[in-house]
């Protein structure tokens, strides 16, 4: 038995020597990653620090998916111009605030909106409950709260529709966030990171007259939206310092909500009406290229697609460039 522990003391400080070796064998001081399009990062900025994201996306929308699952082409596509942009600042070392800030214009034949107008706005707060280590496989961890702000105008839109750009909703989700390293046999990291959401019903919404869901000159209700469970997986593969690709993969489903209230028919006496929406799914991919100028810059360029098997929702293609500023 003493010659057995002693034989075997070598071998287990090879064994733990080349598994050093291995470790250090891998570096990230010529890795940078901007992150995908669309998964979030359950990182969080050191305290004082701050990060502004914008984008630029142009969705071009031309089908929709009925209730059986099956693509209709629209009468009439249309095109909306969205400019975003993600502030973030770090309140803590593991805690991040972060407002999304959004305005959109939209074209259909020839009709536009007034020129760009206020979306709805989000708030997140973003908790790291465990940080990860990239060189030992040590997976990183957060949770996400979100409230979503209905700064855009949904109703009482008049004669021009396309001026709503904002949903009347106040969202509050929850979100669990992921982020890990796997390293190839090339030594180049393949960094993958994943988003489960879950958004309870939120409060009724007051409806009058034109509005974004549905209704007509002289309605007057409400709309009561329904739960939303979504998830999003992100991989980015690093190919050089400065050069990275990245794919996004989506999926979403939302329970049926309810229209209710009154309109006018045609003689002008007001009629009840009640409208309940079937539930919706949807599912996207977005392939991107990255490119990171230095560890405060980077450039991000890709494309959002819808892709088959949704059910209630809209079938688009969705070009979008964005920047990420360190401060």
């Amino acid at each position: 038995m003493r010659l057995r522990s002693r034989s075997a003391g070598p071998l287990l400080v090879a064994m733990l020597a080349a598994t050093a070796g291995q470790a250090q064998a891998h570096s990230l001081d010529d890795v940078r990653f901007t992150g995908p399009l669309l998964t979030p990062s359950p990182s969080t900025l050191p305290q004082g620090k701050f990060y502004a994201q914008p984008y630029l996306v142009q969705t071009h929308t031309a089908g929709r998916y009925d209730n059986n699952g099956d693509r209709h082409a629209l009468d009439e596509p249309y095109d909306t111009s969205l400019l975003s942009v993600v502030l973030s600042a770090g309140i803590t070392d593991h805690l991040s605030g972060e407002l999304v800030l959004e305005g959109a214009r939209t074209t259909q034949g020839s009709q536009h909106s007034d020129g760009f107008r206020v979306a709805d706005s989000v708030l997140r707060l973003r908790y790291l409950v465990r940080e990860g280590d990239a060189l030992a496989g040590r997976a990183e961890y957060a949770v996400m709260l979100g409230q979503s702000l209905p700064t855009g105008r949904h109703d009482q839109l008049g004669d021009n529709i396309l001026n709503g750009q904002g949903n009347g909703v106040s969202r509050s989700s929850l979100s669990v966030l992921g982020q890990n390293y796997h390293w190839l046999p090339n030594g180049r990291p393949l960094r993958w990171r994943w988003q489960a959401l879950w958004s309870p019903s939120p409060r009724d919404v007051s409806v009058n007259g034109v509005s974004v869901h549905g209704t007509g000159q002289g309605f007057r209700g409400r709309v009561s939206p329904g739960p939303v469970l979504s998830a999003a997986v992100g991989l980015e593969y690093s190919i050089t310092r400065n050069w990275a690709v990245a794919v996004d993969l989506t999926a979403a489903r939302k329970s049926g909500g309810l229209l209710d209230g009154t309109d006018l028919d045609t003689s002008g006496s007001r009629q009840w009406i009640q409208r309940h929406d079937g539930p919706s799914r949807s599912f996207s991919v977005a392939p991107a290229l990255e490119y990171s100028l230095n560890q405060h810059v980077g450039l991000l360029v890709g494309v959002q697609a819808s892709l088959p098997g949704g059910r209630n929702s809209e079938s688009y293609l969705s070009p979008q460039a964005s920047m990420t500023l360190l401060f």
